[in-house]
């Protein structure tokens, strides 16, 4: 099912709502401005659920930020939340799993030694990406951050979004 059509907003209707990565790349893509630099985030955003579906067996990802309007700005990052049907699996991974699926989070204050040195945020995918990590119970509070719209100067008030959302 495609996705909804822009509003008079520029962003797509509040809610979630299904969607594959065909459905991603016409809406996200080729149905809005700055597309080259969107094909870029689009390709980032693949490679990244490749490796996540290799990981984690099955669940859904939500997609949001600045791709998901068509506002004139170029947007910066995808943003992702992931949302594993059994949590348990991912308590189960192994040391070499599990490492990988930290590489695929944005991390905050993060000190690294040899040498030392402290990063204020690590993103996966060069900084292509924010990937995020979906604790049970807390998916109200990620559906209401991914709804939020966010100018220059931080949320715009009165203003939500929808959002899209692929199961694997």
């Amino acid at each position: 099912m495609p996705l909804p059509h822009w509003t008079s907003e520029n962003v797509l209707p509040p809610g979630r709502h299904p969607a594959d990565l065909s459905d991603i790349y016409e809406r996200f893509v080729w149905d809005a401005p700055h597309r080259n630099e969107r094909e870029i985030l689009f390709s980032a955003l693949s490679g990244y659920l490749g490796v996540v579906g290799r990981l984690i067996p099955s669940g859904r990802a939500w997609i949001g930020g600045g791709i998901t309007t068509r506002m004139e700005g170029v947007p910066q990052d995808v943003d992702v939340v992931l949302i594993p049907d059994d949590w348990g699996s991912l308590k189960r991974l192994g040391g070499p799993a599990r490492a990988a699926l930290y590489g695929l989070l944005t991390l905050r204050g993060v000190i690294a030694e040899q040498p030392v040195m402290y990063l204020e945020q690590v993103q996966p995918v060069g900084g292509l990406l924010d990937g995020y990590l979906c604790h049970p119970g807390d998916e109200e509070a990620w559906a209401e951050a991914w709804s939020s719209v966010r100018g220059p100067y931080g949320p715009i008030d009165g203003m939500v979004k929808g959002f899209a959302e692929m199961t694997w």
